[in-house]
């Protein structure tokens, strides 16, 4: 049985990617699924922080994505997996106190390979683990930061 918020990831990562489809407001649409899905989700908060977070940090994501996927273009990659990167990677930028680092990759590997073709889940734990990394090393150099 999937956790609660597993089903969050869930929701926020299909009403991201409607979003992103329909080219509408992301605030809309996951109102709407989590009404419409949810009902299972006991904290709809961390559902609609974690929409806000890869919202609010888009660009930048998409920077730290060509970083740490420079051979697969954005614009060429499978848009599951770069709404499911995007996701992880928010998470790892600004993790909840209560997500482990391993559990948000996690996460991330199990949708790519419900959501994603055969090879997503292994693409999205390198990525992930290469992002998690260089997040760890800036953290280990500039303690400030």
């Amino acid at each position: 049985m999937a956790s609660w918020r597993h089903l969050s990831r869930v929701i926020v990562m299909q009403s991201f990617f409607e979003s992103l489809v329909r080219q509408r407001g992301m605030e809309d649409i996951l109102e709407y699924n989590l009404k419409e899905y949810g009902e299972k989700i006991t904290d709809t908060v961390f559902a609609q922080n974690l929409a806000h977070k890869m919202k609010r940090g888009q660009k930048k994501i998409e920077k730290i994505i060509k970083k740490h996927a420079p051979e697969w273009p954005l614009e060429k990659m499978n848009p599951v997996e770069r709404v499911i990167l995007t996701m992880g990677i928010s998470e790892l930028m600004e993790p909840e106190s209560d997500v482990p680092v391993s559990v948000a990759i996690d996460e991330a590997i199990e949708l790519a390979k419900t959501y994603g073709d055969e090879n997503s889940g292994k693409f999205i734990n390198g990525v992930l683990n290469s992002v998690a990394h260089d997040a760890t090393i800036a953290k280990k150099t500039n303690p400030k930061s």
